[in-house]
């Protein structure tokens, strides 16, 4: 891979999920570039017009060349494809509902979800998670933001909707969310009294960025420890799977 593309797909890429102006020094810690090598790489993609740049507050965001060149596809209709089947024999296997979410713009995105067979089944919607951190699959992507972007969706009202069974402070957001990304799962037991279970894992793109998150929901009253056990086995090799996928070659590359 060379090393300077590889870079400036991924500011591109960080650039598209900001949505908005952002300057140089928070670019470079999102991906983890010294200031000079992103600033370098910004010039380089304003020339392009793969991004744009506000000279009064030197700040930058996606270029219409890059608005343009995406503009043929949903990104949403993207990961919805990749991802269903294998949510589907997920589904098909512990028949326990299954969601798809990503990160856009700001906020925890519902992509793709199937509802498990049961009468008694836990049910989502497409669209925005109000608060990522009552779901699994939101802590999970919550996980991989920014300290200001944990901090936004950890409001105190956030945390109070969480009950007993969820952090409190932010002292305490923080220290789930490191345990996530430590542990490479969320788990949530009955949050807000929920009477629900579930589990959520990452998938990462080729450059290791966070992609998605996939979440398993069940009723607590017909799950047991062993049932969760498998499931979580089974969740993490399925995301490891996908992510595997997407960091394969092209065929004939």
């Amino acid at each position: 891979m060379i090393q300077s593309v590889e870079k400036a797909l991924r500011l591109l890429q960080a650039l598209d999920l900001h949505g908005e102006w952002i300057g140089v020094r928070d670019l470079a810690r999102r991906l983890e570039l010294s200031p000079p090598t992103t600033h370098n790489l910004l010039k380089t993609l304003v020339a392009a017009g793969f991004a744009e740049t506000n000279p009064a507050t030197r700040q930058y965001r996606l270029g219409l060349a890059a608005i343009r060149l995406g503009g043929g596809s949903d990104p949403l209709t993207n990961l919805r494809e990749f991802a269903r089947p294998y949510i589907e024999g997920f589904s098909a296997e512990f028949d326990e509902t299954i969601v798809v979410a990503t990160w856009q713009a700001g906020q925890a995105v519902v992509v793709d979800w199937i509802q498990a067979g049961h009468p008694l089944a836990v049910t989502h919607n497409h669209g925005v998670l109000e608060n990522p951190l009552v779901f699994a699959s939101g802590r999970v992507l919550l996980a991989y933001q920014s300290r200001e972007e944990q901090l936004r969706h950890g409001r105190p009202k956030h945390l109070a909707a969480l009950g007993l069974n969820g952090p409190r402070t932010a002292t305490e957001l923080f220290a789930l969310l490191k345990k996530i990304v430590d542990d490479g799962y969320a788990l949530t037991d009955n949050v807000g009294d929920s009477g629900v279970i579930a589990l959520g894992a990452p998938v990462f793109d080729a450059t290791g960025r966070l992609l998605m998150a996939i979440g398993c929901s069940a009723p607590i009253s017909r799950t047991t420890r062993a049932q969760l056990a498998q499931v979580r086995a089974q969740l993490l090799a399925l995301t490891a799977a996908m992510t595997k996928r997407l960091h394969a070659p092209l065929p004939g590359g």
